[in-house]
């Protein structure tokens, strides 16, 4: 078995990958979501049998409070889970933004590094000194170096993870803006929640879709790429099981996943049976370029559309218009308003796509066989 879950997460990203055996499958997941949906996800793995509750890798893509506050208050900062196992965390802490390395357990002497980092990535690093944080990395950075082939992973039964992204640099450009966000906390006496980076707000109304060419034109509306360094910062991850590949984006730029796609071995035609979008498909994060470098069945969208209104018509519209597969299919991990306009009959014949949605309470799973 191979399936992915994109869990309800509200406006951020919570996803459960399971292989292998499907009485006893292995499991990663990535990011937990708001702090709310990480009490939810704290209650499905306690519904697993104790024998089931190991988790072969955790990665948490960014600091941005929609992929990491599920995870303080689901493991963190919560009590540990009866039996859970972990075999490595993913995370880049503010001692990799330039590179540096973190001791692994069985090697730390205490904590000689100081838990530097905006608010959250700072609680979340307490709790890493003493896990398994980057281990397969050998405690440094999860990055991809330019011009040298990105470093590939495998996990049980060749489970592969290719590293797509960050960059160094996108590492050491988040330095100034995690210090500032520390010095704040501390000013403050408390640590506050990351505030995600500022972005224009999708439309509270469907788009005009009438004629063939509305389609292309609103594809075709310019706007600035994303710039939150935050963001920029986020791990970005191809992983292969059984011949399927599936892009899990988090929020990086577009430009840069390009690069790495090609880094990869693309070549402009990377194969995927599923890509999850960047940023919740967000304008600023989705281009033509990121389009056209993939042949991919299932674009994923993980959001229910609350605080920027995502996803954002005009990604949407790019994706369907540069597409180079026949009928893409637009994979919703919950029904909303925002992405319910494209649930349209009309707009799908006319356009040539189709949608598939999870339920608010599941979310959407996907299998590959």
């Amino acid at each position: 078995m191979f399936e992915i879950t994109m869990l309800p997460a509200r406006q951020g990203d919570a996803l459960w990958i399971r292989w292998g055996d499907e009485h006893d499958p292995h499991q990663m997941m990535i990011d937990m979501g708001t702090e709310e949906v990480g009490n939810l996800i704290r209650e499905e793995i306690e519904a697993l049998p104790k024998a089931r509750r190991t988790i072969d890798l955790l990665v948490v893509s960014h600091v941005d409070g929609d992929h990491i506050g599920g995870v303080l208050t689901c493991l963190a900062e919560a009590d540990p889970v009866p039996g859970l196992k972990i075999k490595d965390v993913w995370f880049n802490g503010f001692q990799h933004l330039s590179g540096g390395m973190v001791a692994q357990p069985e090697d730390n002497d205490g904590g000689s590094l100081e838990p530097l980092g905006p608010a959250q990535g700072e609680r979340l690093s307490t709790w890493l000194r003493k896990q398994r944080w980057n281990k397969a990395l050998k405690g440094g950075p999860v990055q991809r170096f330019p011009g040298e082939t990105p470093k590939v992973v495998k996990l049980h039964d060749d489970f592969k993870i290719t590293i797509l992204g960050p960059t160094p640099t996108r590492l050491e450009e988040f330095i100034p803006t995690w210090a500032e966000e520390v010095e704040a906390a501390l000013e403050k006496g408390q640590l506050t929640e990351v505030s995600p980076g500022l972005e224009p707000l999708g439309s509270k109304k469907p788009p005009v879709l009438e004629e063939k060419e509305d389609l292309e034109i609103l594809a075709e509306t310019g706007n600035a790429p994303d710039d939150s360094k935050a963001n920029g910062s986020s791990i970005a991850l191809l992983i292969e099981y059984k011949g399927h590949q599936v892009l899990l984006a988090g929020d990086a730029f577009s430009d840069d996943l390009v690069e790495g796609i090609n880094a990869a071995g693309g070549n402009g035609r990377l194969k995927l049976a599923a890509f999850k979008l960047p940023h919740h498909c967000s304008r600023n994060n989705v281009f033509k370029p990121l389009v056209e470098s993939v042949d991919c069945d299932h674009w994923l969208i993980s959001t229910d559309g609350t605080q920027f209104r995502h996803p954002d018509a005009v990604a949407l519209a790019r994706v369907i218009t540069y597409s180079r597969i026949r009928k893409p299919i637009l994979s919703f991990n919950v029904p909303s308003e925002f992405n319910g306009w494209w649930n349209n009959d009309n707009w799908k014949n006319l356009y040539d796509y189709d949608t598939q949605y999870g339920s608010k309470e599941d979310g959407l799973t996907l299998q590959f066989s």
